[in-house]
């Protein structure tokens, strides 16, 4: 007769355990070679478990040091800017036409210090008052406009508004032009793009169009596309778009 208990000890060892589970091999009828499959298949479904957790935490490892693509943008924000009211800096001005830059209600072009400010805000509270040389993007509040002259009568009172400056996913800043615009394509860009580091400005391109959604796309061409045919644009997602 053969001692089936010493024999699955004997196997178990052989499998590198120096204590048998007797809980756990108790076959009182079973042959030797039974008894060593069943062994066996418990120990490749405890490899294969534990297989399995080292591919679970190399693959979470993994996507835990991938970088996130400087491109990603989960929606695009769209702001209608109103500029804060600064105290110190107080300027004289006059403001004779709408402004170019910024196609909405409130918004002008105006003189100051013989240089042309667009855009120029009105204040609501204050109607010989208005902030110019805000810049949302770049987070700079301006100056204020005290008028020389009233405000001429808006010629397009409810003009719809348009997008006047915007960040790209590729940190680059994007503001309308209010001369005259190149072209790409036989198409006018409408926004000048550029990258802002500290106190240098680099020139990053032209935007000729638009595309809102959710996520707003921006067809953009490097500077050497502009006066050219053919040229592809790049689509690149926007973050923030202030009209």
């Amino acid at each position: 007769m053969i001692d089936l208990q010493a024999h699955s000890t004997v196997v178990y060892r052989s499998l590198g355990y120096d204590v048998l589970d007797r809980k756990t091999v108790h076959f009182p009828h079973a042959t030797l070679a039974q008894l060593a499959a069943a062994i066996a298949m418990r120990l490749m479904r405890r490899e294969a478990f534990l297989a399995s957790l080292v591919l679970l935490f190399c693959a979470t490892f993994v996507q835990a040091q991938e970088p996130v693509s400087p491109l990603t943008v989960s929606e695009t924000g769209v702001i209608r800017f109103t500029p804060t009211v600064p105290s110190s800096d107080v300027r004289r001005g006059l403001c004779w036409t709408e402004s170019i830059a910024v196609t909405r209600s409130g918004a002008w072009r105006c003189m100051v210090d013989n240089g042309i400010s667009d855009p120029c805000f009105t204040i609501p509270a204050k109607q010989d008052e208005l902030v110019c040389g805000a810049n949302p993007a770049l987070k700079t509040d301006g100056f204020v406009v005290k008028l020389t002259k009233p405000l001429p009568k808006s010629s397009h009172p409810n003009r719809k508004p348009q997008p006047w400056e915007f960040r790209l996913a590729d940190n680059s800043i994007c503001e309308a032009m209010t001369g005259t615009l190149p072209a790409v394509n036989g198409e006018p860009a409408r926004w000048s793009c550029a990258i802002h580091i500290r106190d240098q400005v680099r020139p990053a391109g032209v935007v000729t169009k638009l595309t809102p959604g959710k996520i707003w796309m921006a067809d953009k061409f490097p500077q050497s596309a502009i006066g050219t045919q053919g040229a592809t644009p790049e689509k690149v997602p926007v973050k923030v778009v202030w009209e």
